[in-house]
């Protein structure tokens, strides 16, 4: 499979795409976030995960999600991922 060229998009046009998207999902609905209603348990969440996974190694894994926030994110995307899908999307593809 090759690459699709893609059109190069004006930088004017990056920023009003932008502004237009904002417009329909504004940054402020992110910083009210709350559990969704139904929100599976994120504990079960990262249990699942380690299935596969060599169990001596899931406490290391662990461990080293402690050490921050960040690193709790680094180390559990399958939450993340699930608190995203429930929140309003802009649609814009990285």
């Amino acid at each position: 499979m090759g690459l699709t060229p893609q059109r190069f998009v004006p930088k004017a046009e990056r920023i009003e795409a932008g502004r237009s998207v904002r417009e329909r999902v504004p940054r402020r609905i992110h910083g009210d976030w709350s559990p969704a209603p139904g929100r599976v348990d994120p504990i079960d969440l990262l249990e699942h995960s380690n299935e596969g996974r060599a169990p001596e190694l899931v406490p290391i894994r662990y461990g080293r999600m402690l050490q921050s926030p960040f690193a709790f994110l680094r180390g559990s995307p399958v939450v993340m991922t699930a608190d995203l899908a429930a929140i309003p999307s802009t649609g814009v593809q990285v």
